[in-house]
């Protein structure tokens, strides 16, 4: 049995809620409705780097759990990582698929109904195929496909020079949308091309797992050595920073998301090592370990609750209406869900 890591569930809590928040404005600007980003001037913290920081919790579980595996046993079982991913992710994903489209009915194309269903909105996202009742759920394709490849990569990993080994992928996966842009502009000079790249590169950031996974494995590796440090104070500030500066709205014009995923991960790695370091309140611990569902199913509820309350009402009341309403309905939903069909499947996970 894994030890609990303490500051992750609570780093999910703050990633799922700003998602929300995120996505209620976004939906109240589709909707005509007052919101704040039409307004640049107001600062509140971008529901994308939300997505960065799961990736980078993601990569670092997986492949914390992966060295906890070989360390035991010996040796990995791919058949058993598929099966655990597989239970704790499918069983949500295609509820909030059959739900979206039931309750939506959305005139879709075969193509956009057939990309999601095999695990591929991320790349019906690139194709402009979004799936607009849940396009969130872009993001579970992106770590369903890096946890694809990723326990062969990582057995590999793991017999060279370990930490070199995680630099060269993080470098290639970084390079990689830049590479093939380049390809294009040389061979194809395809404007079409050029967009899905981008689109799909977006959100796909197996540059950003892959630097979790490097603080996972380098937290296996120092996870019982005690610390002595005059610097702990810089610790503390540089894993604070990425979250002061993401909740300014701090951005660079280029690489972003990569200096936020470094951040990030240089984050997760202190504040589940660093004892000085506490962040984790009952509630926060509640609310990351139900995230999953979260994440899912607020893009429906947030649509169902905008069409129930009227719109012609003070701004004010109509904000806290809104806002209380998306928030109890998922998180009621998403721990419902939790403590009855994820714990059905959960169950059987553990055989894995």
């Amino acid at each position: 049995m894994m030890k609990y890591l303490k500051g992750l569930d609570t780093l999910r809590a703050l990633a799922a809620l700003i998602v929300v928040f995120d996505h209620v404005e976004l939906i109240k600007q589709s909707n005509k409705i007052y919101n704040l980003v039409d307004h640049p001037t107001v600062i509140y913290p971008d529901g994308h780097l939300s997505v960065i920081l799961f990736f980078i919790i993601s990569g670092f579980l997986i492949t914390y759990l992966l060295l906890i595996e070989k360390a035991k046993n010996g040796f990995i079982n791919i058949r058993n990582f598929y099966m655990r991913r597989i239970l704790r992710i499918w069983p949500v994903y295609y509820l909030v698929l059959f739900l979206s489209y039931f309750i939506f009915q959305p005139d879709y194309s075969l193509l956009r109904i057939s990309l999601p269903l095999f695990i591929l909105p991320n790349v019906a996202y690139a194709v402009t195929e979004v799936w607009d009742v849940s396009p969130q759920i872009w993001s579970i394709g992106a770590e369903e496909q890096f946890y694809i490849f990723w326990p062969f990569l990582f057995l590999i990993v793991i017999k060279k020079k370990t930490v070199l080994s995680f630099i060269f992928l993080i470098i290639g996966f970084t390079m990689l949308p830049f590479f093939a842009k380049f390809l294009n502009q040389i061979f194809l000079q395809s404007e079409d091309f050029y967009t899905v790249i981008s689109r799909f590169f977006y959100g796909t950031k197996f540059g950003s797992l892959m630097l979790g996974a490097l603080a996972g494995f380098l937290y296996f590796k120092n996870k019982d050595k005690i610390e002595k440090s005059r610097y702990n104070v810089l610790k503390l500030i540089i894993a604070a920073l990425p979250f002061i500066l993401w909740f300014f709205k701090f951005r660079v014009a280029h690489l972003n998301d990569e200096l936020y995923s470094l951040l990030f991960a240089y984050s997760v790695y202190q504040i589940i090592k660093n004892p000085n370091i506490q962040i984790d309140h009952p509630i926060s611990k509640f609310l990351g370990r139900i995230s999953y569902g979260i994440y899912l199913y607020h893009w429906i509820i947030i649509l169902l609750v905008i069409k129930l309350i009227p719109k012609n009402q003070n701004i004010n009341y109509y904000n806290l209406s809104l806002y209380s309403a998306v928030l109890f309905l998922t998180i009621f939903f998403s721990w419902l869900s939790y403590v009855t069909y994820e714990r059905f499947f959960l169950n059987i996970k553990k055989k894995y």
